[in-house]
């Protein structure tokens, strides 16, 4: 996996190199193995770089690395899965120094620049200095795996795989851009948190030359897929590519192992490993106290009808406030999805027993698995009524009904697709207007997002909206959140329904042959030719956790605590009024009420964020601030 960092300046400066070791020092935990750094001639670009050692342990393959030729220096985060082929493609005949993929992607680079990266199979972030031009290239995978960090300083520009690399330049937390995190529940990229600070799109290269970003541009957009084409599946073709993509993914010199949930598809991928013979990879599943939360009986089942080894852990209540303290460090910016709490607690064990492990992300965005295609195509029926008629039903659902109503009649009040599905995927069950104070809160700007992504597409309503899925929530939440829980421990999670094989194979069938027989047929169909449908034909319940009753016990003193700090209150962009309505009935008999998940997060964030922009770190560099050294 590892993790890297660099520098791109206008003119060299006094505090460059000790900024740049502190970057990568930052993100140790993404490589404990080894650490690397180079400088340029002109000494006005520097790479970094932390390396957690998969493939190829051999200290040759350490970053950053040097082409043959010496006319590039790169460095590398992810897998390559298919070095062997992109090198056949792009750099045949080479006297290879290394086994691993960095040396391949280097090489290759060097000969066709960005044209290799649509046949490189794999998760990756990559920043690659041209001897010849000095500038640099970043650029990042399809999937949005891996991330990839952009801050432009006066004069300079960083770069990094997390943004805790940017403190030096003390971040500034940006209010205008709350109203996507209240959207989406993160930000979707290229936004972060902060001023100045933005991250690549999946599927982006950007150059950056003499302290400037030069360019951008998309080397791959999930738009450019057939969706929804092809009304019938091959379901050989599937369960052989399916079985290839687990099958290249491994391939790695330390120890494998795999998430099983017990859903179908965690299930799918033990299926195939076990088919292929790898019986020997533990598996590991997360329990929770809560039944209508806990699927880790349903997983032992499925591990035990295929032979593998299944190893339970157990979250302990008592240790949530320091586990969410720790979550808001670990995401270092406003992240809603509280799923990624487990996920930590998941890493952090697994990295006990393996170095590697796969996950079963991916399939419910391509092959149809969640409920809300069903309420988008029912909710979508609802237009062919009189508007006067949806008016009257939406005035009348949040009398009905005070706690869905309010959302359900914005979904009635939706024109068009597009802004159907935004409100639908809607994080913050309000506008934005209603919890934020002297911030532009243009919530329909927000959404078109969506638009953008449905209108370039010819195909049925649903399929448009796991587009959208697959362009704004895989990357900005399912990625984010296994990355930086996995990279936490310093372990690497491989995900095979995300092989843009298997994904592109979903992604051109029709919404009615997804979901033919219910929610994700094509999978389910698949599944059932390795274990019996009984041990997985169940309602979906995701990998969620029990966060209202967390809130109210474990949790409650810390959410008091957190939006009544005086840092919280004086921020100047919320509507506090609003927020102790909120928090009123939790303060006087633990009732919880709204979602106060999402505001304990934008708290912790924001003071996490006040804490590291007075953290001196410059001093370490002997000049004032590398702002006023570059002026």
């Amino acid at each position: 996996m590892c993790g890297l960092a660099g520098l791109s300046l206008a003119e060299p400066q006094v505090w460059s190199d000790g900024c740049l070791h502190h970057m990568t020092d930052a993100i140790a935990h993404r490589g404990p193995d080894s650490d690397g750094f180079f400088t340029s001639d002109r000494l006005t670009t520097l790479l970094g770089f932390r390396r957690l050692a998969i493939r190829d342990r051999d200290p040759r393959a350490n970053q950053p690395m040097r082409t043959a030729s010496g006319l590039s220096t790169g460095v590398f985060t992810g897998e390559i899965y298919n070095p062997d082929g992109v090198a056949s493609a792009f750099c045949p005949g080479i006297a290879r120094r290394t086994s691993g993929d960095t040396e391949v992607l280097l090489e290759s680079f060097e000969r066709h620049g960005e044209r290799i990266l649509p046949d490189c199979n794999g998760m990756f972030a990559a920043a690659v200095y041209n001897h010849r031009t000095d500038e640099t290239v970043l650029f990042r995978d399809r999937m949005g795996k891996k991330p990839l960090y952009v801050y432009e300083g006066n004069g300079f520009v960083a770069f990094a795989s997390e943004l805790r690399c940017f403190a030096p330049f003390h971040l500034e937390f940006d209010p205008e851009r709350l109203p996507y995190f209240l959207q989406f529940g993160h930000y979707p990229a290229p936004l972060t948190a902060f001023a100045n600070t933005s991250q690549l799109r999946p599927g982006e290269a950007v150059t950056v030359r003499d302290g400037c970003v030069a360019s951008r541009r998309i080397w791959h957009s999930f738009t450019d897929l057939p969706w929804g084409q092809t009304g019938a599946v091959d379901l050989d073709a599937l369960d052989q590519t399916l079985t290839d993509a687990v099958s290249i993914r491994t391939l790695s010199d330390v120890p494998v192992g795999m998430f099983l949930s017990g859903g179908i598809d965690s299930s799918l991928i033990a299926a195939e490993l076990s088919a292929a013979g790898h019986t020997n990879i533990p598996a590991f599943t997360v329990a929770f106290d809560t039944d209508s939360h806990n699927e880790a009986p349903f997983a032992a089942q499925v591990a035990e009808h295929l032979g593998l080894e299944q190893i339970e852990i157990q979250i302990p209540p008592e240790s949530l406030p320091d586990l969410v303290t720790d979550f808001i460090d670990c995401y270092e910016q406003p992240y809603a999805d509280s799923s990624g709490l487990p996920s930590m607690a998941l890493c952090r064990t697994v990295k006990q027993y393996v170095t590697v492990a796969l996950s079963g992300d991916g399939g419910d965005e391509f092959f149809g698995g969640y409920q809300r295609y069903d309420w988008f195509r029912k909710t979508l029926l609802t237009q062919y009524a009189p508007a006067s008629l949806r008016k009257l039903i939406g005035r009348l659902l949040p009398k009905i009904d005070p706690h869905r109503g309010p959302r359900l009649q914005r979904w009635l009040d939706a024109t068009d697709e597009a802004g159907l599905y935004s409100q639908i995927m809607r994080a913050w069950p309000g506008p934005s207007g209603e919890i934020l104070d002297g911030v532009v809160t243009d919530d329909d700007a927000v959404r078109q997002s969506y638009r953008d992504i449905f209108s370039k597409l010819d195909c049925d309503a649903v399929s448009k909206a796991q587009c959208a899925d697959a362009s704004l929530y895989i990357p900005g939440d399912l990625q984010v959140k296994m990355d930086r829980a996995s990279m936490r421990y310093s372990l690497e999670v491989r995900c095979p329904l995300l092989d843009y094989r298997v994904a592109g194979l979903g992604a051109e069938l029709t919404s009615r042959v997804r979901q033919r027989r219910g929610l994700k047929t094509v999978l389910k169909t698949l599944l059932e030719r390795h274990v019996p449908r009984s041990l997985f034909d169940r309602p979906k319940k995701g990998f969620s956790v029990p966060m209202r009753q967390w809130i109210g016990g474990p949790l409650r003193d810390l959410t008091l605590d957190s939006l009544s700090s005086q840092r919280f209150r004086e921020c100047g962009w919320m509507n506090q009024s609003f927020v102790e309505q909120l928090v009123q009935p939790l303060e006087s008999d633990g009732n919880v009420q709204g979602p106060l998940w999402m505001l304990l997060v934008l708290a912790l964030s924001y003071e996490r964020s006040r804490e590291m922009a007075l953290t001196p770190a410059y001093y370490e560099f002997g000049v004032t601030s590398p702002q006023k050294a570059s002026a």
